[in-house]
């Protein structure tokens, strides 16, 4: 069966964007904790901004200032308040930033914040563009244009960037096509600096995704969102030398990771509708944030055993895989105290939690 690429497009972002189900299930508090982990549940109270304005709001970064910035589909990026007042950042359009649906749909995805705390990184998962914002100006260039979509990114305390290539495709409808079924084209790169050429350091993956390092920047860790795991790779950031060194843990179709200020590594699971953290030094495994529910479970074991298959699964994402978040759940990040956390997903809100 012949796929269209444009009604494939249209379906999956609509079906991702769609505002989900209430539920009075969620009390969005920490109902528990163990080993110092909290669990904590959705509550549409805990919506930011609340007002539905932005706009597949895949990725972000908290400032100094406690202002939050986070990718958006029509202007590239935009900046939070806090009071939750918002507005376009970065100047995208100036870049040849360009989102014009159906035709040219853009796909930022990927954000990280630089080590001088001046500079943001974005990727754009459906034409591969890398942009570099000044947060100060808010002037935005175009520094690498890659021949494919890229995921996420990161930026080592060299000024090297990391990215990965989640599939060989041209626009995001060759994205999707990629997430219904399996094919090993996904990839990681290195440039050493930001005029420099990338290089690759692994191939072969199925669909690689979320990116990041350790605190020591020692190791390098990426998802591989249709295997169910998270790989880790040696590496040496002055040289750019990297080499795998295994599965560090399964995870239902992990998207975006960060490494929080204890050295967790913390995932986010949009199958399962949950972000969970890995204890690393007792082995450990624990759901921090949980939007779960019955039909989101029983979709989520039908998207599994169809993976393990080969059967399509794009049919699956519909607003009950992630109701009843906003959209389809992506990743998250802290404030910079550490006592917030924000859940990223492809909706038009974000979901603002206390982290204790």
């Amino acid at each position: 069966m012949k796929i269209n690429i444009c009604s494939l497009i249209l379906f999956v972002i609509t079906i991702v964007s769609c505002n989900s189900p209430k539920s009075d299930k969620y009390t969005g508090e920490a109902e528990k904790s163990i080993d110092n982990f909290p669990y904590i549940t959705y509550n549409e109270q805990n919506l930011f901004p609340g007002d539905g304005s932005l706009l597949r709001v895949e990725d972000g970064v908290s400032l100094e200032d406690g202002r939050v910035v986070v990718v958006d589909q029509a202007n590239g990026l935009r900046i939070i308040e806090k009071d939750g007042s918002n507005r376009p950042f970065g100047n995208y359009k100036d870049a040849g930033f360009i989102n014009k649906p159906p035709n040219q749909i853009a796909g930022p995805n990927g954000l990280v914040l630089e080590h001088d705390g001046n500079h943001l990184l974005m990727c754009d998962v459906s034409d591969g563009k890398i942009y570099r914002t000044n947060i100060a100006s808010e002037k935005t260039e175009l520094i690498y244009d890659h021949n494919y979509g890229i995921n996420a990114i990161y930026s080592d305390k060299t000024g090297a960037i990391w990215f990965t290539q989640c599939a060989e495709n041209t626009n995001m409808g060759e994205m999707f096509m990629a997430l219904n079924l399996s094919v090993p084209t996904g990839a990681i790169f290195r440039m050493a600096d930001l005029k420099s050429f990338p290089i690759k350091i692994a191939d072969s993956l199925y669909f690689s995704n979320g990116i990041t390092m350790d605190k020591d920047e020692k190791t390098l860790y990426v998802s591989e969102t249709m295997m169910d795991r998270v790989k880790s790779f040696n590496v040496d950031v002055t040289t750019g030398k990297a080499e795998y060194s295994g599965v560090v843990t399964n995870v239902a179709t992990p998207d975006n990771i960060l490494i929080d200020d204890h050295g967790n590594l913390i995932v986010a699971s949009p199958a399962n509708n949950q972000v969970i953290a890995f204890d690393f030094k007792n082995h450990s495994q624990h759901i921090i944030f949980d939007a779960s529910t019955k039909e989101n479970q029983e979709i989520a074991n039908e998207w599994f055993r169809r993976s393990h298959l080969g059967i399509p699964r794009a049919e699956l994402v519909t607003p009950n895989l992630f109701s009843p978040l906003p959209g389809l759940l992506t990743g998250m990040f802290f404030s910079k105290d550490g006592q917030t956390l924000y859940i990223a997903n492809l909706g038009n809100d974000l979901v603002k939690l206390e982290y204790k």
